[in-house]
Parts: C-alpha cells; sequence; structure tokens
C-alpha cells in the first residue's frame, strides 16, 4: 500500500518529530549535536525554510518548520539523508539511523504556534535531563530567553555605530558580561542555525520577548503536570 502524500503549501508550520531506529541514540556526543546543526544550515542553501524552535535529544528531535518553497518532505528528506549518512560512515554502521518517516503535524492557529513551541522547549524537563531549559544546551530556547545581544563597545561608546544590522548581531559570540540581562546564566550562547527566526514568536508575545517566553514556557510546563496529574486521579478512580 503506497504511503499517502502530506498536505503541503508554502508558507505550512509543521511540528516534525524523527526519531532513531528502534528508539537508539541518534546524537552519541557533542560533535553529533554541532553536526546536525551544521546539516540544517547546508540544508537552507538547497531547500529554503524556516525555523521557529528546535529541540535536539539523545534519540530524538523536534523541530518546529516553516516552509517557503519546498515541501516538508524536500527538507526532511535532505537534513535526514545526510546526517544518516555522515552517522553511519563516522561510526562504521549501516543501515536505518532514523524511524522509517518521521511524524510531523501541522500547526493551524497562532495559539497551536505558541504551545507547540513551549512543549519542544520543555522537552529537556520532560526527559528530567534539567528543571530549567535555560540549562539545555541544544534547544532554542535560550534565543528567545535572552536579549538580543548587543556588543560592549556600541554600550561603552555613545559615539560608535549603533546601526549594526540586528541579524548581524544575533550571530556574534560577545562576552556574557556584555549581556543587558544576564541573571538566568554565564552560559553563552550557541549561534543558532542560519535558518532559525524569532519574528514569529516576536509578532505573538509583546516587547522585550524575553521578559515573557520564558513565563508562557513555564505556565505550559506547570499546566501540563496539572493534566497528567488529573488523568492519573480519573484512571484510579475508575
Amino acid at each position: 500500500m503506497p504511503t499517502p502524500k502530506r498536505a503541503w503549501y508554502p508558507g505550512a508550520i509543521y511540528h516534525v518529530i524523527s526519531r532513531g531506529v528502534r528508539r537508539t541514540p541518534i546524537f552519541l556526543e557533542q560533535r553529533d549535536f554541532e553536526k546536525f546543526i551544521t546539516i540544517l544550515n547546508d540544508t537552507l542553501l538547497y531547500s529554503p525554510y524556516h525555523l521557529h524552535a528546535y529541540c535536539l535529544m539523545t534519540n530524538h528531535y523536534h523541530l518546529l518548520i516553516g516552509t517557503k518553497d519546498s515541501p516538508l518532505r524536500k527538507i526532511m528528506h535532505s537534513i535526514n539523508g545526510a546526517y544518516a549518512t555522515w552517522f553511519n560512515k563516522k561510526y562504521n554502521l549501516s543501515g536505518h539511523v532514523f524511524e522509517n518517516r518521521y511524524s510531523c503535524h501541522p500547526v493551524p492557529s497562532d495559539y497551536g504556534f505558541m504551545s507547540v513551541s513551549a512543549y519542544i522547549h520543555n522537552n529537556p524537563r520532560a526527559a528530567k535531563i534539567c528543571s530549567n531549559p535555560f540549562h539545555y544546551p541544544w534547544s532554542s530556547y535560550h534565543h528567545y530567553a535572552l536579549p538580543d545581544i548587543v556588543p560592549d563597545f556600541v554600550n561603552k561608546n555613545p559615539k560608535a555605530d549603533s546601526t549594526i544590522a540586528p541579524a548581524n548581531l544575533f550571530f556574534m559570540h560577545p562576552d556574557p558580561r556584555y549581556w543587558s540581562t544576564a541573571s538566568l546564566t554565564n552560559r553563552p550562547p550557541r549561534s543558532p542555525p542560519k535558518a532559525f527566526t524569532k519574528e514569529r514568536l516576536r509578532q505573538l508575545f509583546p516587547t522585550p520577548l524575553h521578559l515573557h517566553y520564558p513565563q508562557y514556557v513555564d505556565r505550559e510546563w506547570k499546566l501540563s503536570l496539572l493534566q497528567k496529574s488529573n488523568a492519573k486521579l480519573i484512571k484510579n478512580k475508575e
């Protein structure tokens, strides 16, 4: 029986989940996470897309993807195919790295977009890796929870050029002491994949984003715990 085609149109947004075959690890060390992000960047050259949120776990990953001119299947074929080839070569393996097919769920509304984003960033909490998603290095949470980075020389020198493009500032690696808000941690964020964008969340949350988004993620986390607790009580009563 042929596999049914997934609905697609330019501008569609999807929550994509891809797991290791038989739920085996697909990231064994730091270099593997870094290589996957490099592949996200390389895919952008051939199949442009928007990446609104991501979280790379040990045996699976989550992406919140917005399509442009390329269908999702082409984007995912490029990402998973390139990584599987590299992974097998590195570890001298053969066969499938991922389950036969990634899962994807269309995100039809702004509320759905926000809740999926929070769900993705709360994955390390759900896996009991950390109690605060900010402490997990392989997700896009840092880039929402921290303010845009401005170089120190701009702050200290009023004559310095203040017209630097925000896109260029976003990819800089400044000393953490230069952040205007650094109360959460002193760990500098990694540069996000080039397809990553804050713009969709900026439309949904008031400015400054970093003051509001963590509160929303925490609220979604507490709500999910409450729902699980209620479901358990109902099951016990039955």
